[in-house]
């Protein structure tokens, strides 16, 4: 008797609020964000930033591993720190980029400028993570703003990769990261850029 009290009490409460009787939606799973490892990530036209613990991986993930070596450049990587190591890659990778190595905050930003207004280049990393920080901060703000119009004017794409946000006019900024413990330094390279995660921190919308 008592069961079928319940279910009529049941019956009429659904008929007078039926919304909270309705079936939840099931949440769609988020997809993965997508790796900054294509150029076409990256706006053309414009200066964007990657920072985090996981930058060195950037270059490893855009250069991947060709079976042959490339006709011409994909990209060129100015070297602030003269940090990259071509021996730990085969020689079909390396024949994707143009290294230009420097030593010097100052080196560094002259053959970017250089580089961004030759017009001929159309994407540039620019790594300053071997360079001091107290020698990036020394630089005046306004320099990035040059490059800015410069990549305007070239349209090329400028990517800076950064130990630390430093770019005020970053149209794109993304952290670049990795949970990495001691036991993964023996991991193929494959294997760690395959683990790096990113978080888009800015993204302008074009005028």
């Amino acid at each position: 008797m008592a069961a079928a009290v319940i279910d009529e009490l049941r019956r009429k409460l659904r008929e007078k609020f039926p919304e909270a009787h309705a079936a939840l939606p099931v949440a769609a799973e988020e997809p993965a964000p997508e790796l900054p490892f294509d150029p076409a990530f990256f706006p053309t036209g414009a200066i964007s930033e990657v920072v985090g613990s996981g930058v060195g991986m950037l270059v490893a993930g855009l250069l991947g591993e060709p079976a042959e070596c490339a006709a011409l450049p994909d990209f060129v990587l100015v070297d602030g720190g003269d940090g990259f190591d071509p021996a730990s890659y085969t020689a079909q990778a390396c024949s994707r980029l143009l290294w230009v190595r420097c030593l010097t905050a100052e080196e560094m930003l002259k053959a970017a400028d250089l580089l961004v207004r030759d017009g001929n280049v159309p994407f540039i990393l620019l790594d300053t993570c071997g360079i001091a920080r107290r020698d990036l901060q020394a630089l005046p703000g306004s320099l990035w703003w040059r490059l800015k119009l410069a990549a305007e004017a070239s349209g090329c794409r400028l990517v800076v990769m950064s130990s630390f946000p430093q770019v005020p006019c970053a149209a794109v900024r993304v952290a670049l990261t990795a949970r990495l413990g001691l036991e993964d330094f023996e991991l193929p390279r494959r294997d760690l850029v395959g683990r790096m995660r990113v978080m888009e921190e800015r993204r302008r919308k074009s005028a």
